[in-house]
């Protein structure tokens, strides 16, 4: 009887430390890549269009939800380490969208919860192909994944 609960046991505790490691290697693998939050989405439409933020892209629920959809779904930020060997343009050789903001600045500092990638012009809306782009001085890219094709 007391065999029987012995060989129980340990496999209990096999069983845990299993599921342990587990978690443990999934947490890494999440922490090598960042999505950008629901509350970051309206202050990054803000920084880049400023006073014309309302008029061009809140009052159109489609594009305002298209921008939501873009920045919550199909970006996210990677380590470099992911794209070994591959040449990837750095963001700023793109240029900055200062059209509605003339004070846009690159950012002298990189804060991975700060970075606005709506500040460049990017390829947001392509449906060909994944996009990457380097964040100058940081061991970090931008990716933007393909926007789906329309149902019809």
């Amino acid at each position: 009887m007391l065999d029987t609960i012995m060989t129980i046991m340990r496999k209990i505790y096999v069983c845990m430390v299993f599921l342990f490691l587990g978690f443990c290697v999934t947490a890494q693998t999440k922490n090598n890549r960042y999505n950008f939050k629901e509350h970051q989405v309206d202050n990054f439409i803000k920084e880049v269009y400023g006073d014309q933020a309302q008029k061009l892209i809140f009052s159109n629920q489609n594009l305002y939800g298209s921008f939501k959809k873009l920045i919550l779904e199909r970006m996210e930020i990677a380590k470099k380490t992911e794209i070994q060997g591959k040449k990837v343009p750095k963001i700023t050789a793109e240029g900055m969208l200062d059209t509605y903001n003339s004070n846009l600045k690159h950012d002298a500092t990189f804060n991975i919860n700060t970075f606005n990638p709506l500040k460049y012009k990017l390829a947001f809306f392509d449906i060909q192909s994944y996009r990457m782009y380097e964040i100058d001085n940081t061991d970090y890219i931008l990716i933007i994944k393909p926007q789906p094709k329309l149902q019809n």
